[in-house]
């Protein structure tokens, strides 16, 4: 008993309809990389915020109020501005810098401020 090709082509049905040894991959797993791409980098960037903050009080820690404030600023531009917490903060470094005492350069050999002034 021999089987015709069109029996044959009966049984298995046309190729559109076999199942396939590698099945094809869905659409969406195309569309998932690019997600994870974006949320990749979503996450590389608040993690650049988060080191900005993280320097910021690192610097205000040691003294250092410019640098503490540059880095809130850096901070601030990465995300589209300061939590409030971080605002009041800035506002206070920024005033404590604004207060300090600085040399004027001004005569040593008089009494009063000894050439230091109020910034």
């Amino acid at each position: 008993m021999s089987i015709s090709s069109s029996d044959h082509a009966n049984r298995l049905g046309s190729p559109q309809q076999r199942p396939r040894a590698v099945p094809d991959l869905p659409q969406e797993s195309l569309d998932e990389r690019e997600w994870d791409k974006r949320v990749a980098r979503e996450v590389r960037h608040q993690e650049v915020i988060e080191a900005s903050f993280d320097r910021a009080e690192a610097y205000a820690r040691v003294g250092d109020i410019e640098q503490a404030v540059a880095w809130l600023d850096r901070a601030a531009t990465l995300s589209g501005g300061l939590p409030p917490a971080y605002r009041a903060r800035r506002a206070r470094w920024a005033l404590s810098t604004a207060v300090r005492l600085k040399p004027t350069g001004g005569n040593r050999g008089t009494h009063g401020s000894g050439g230091l002034q109020g910034a």
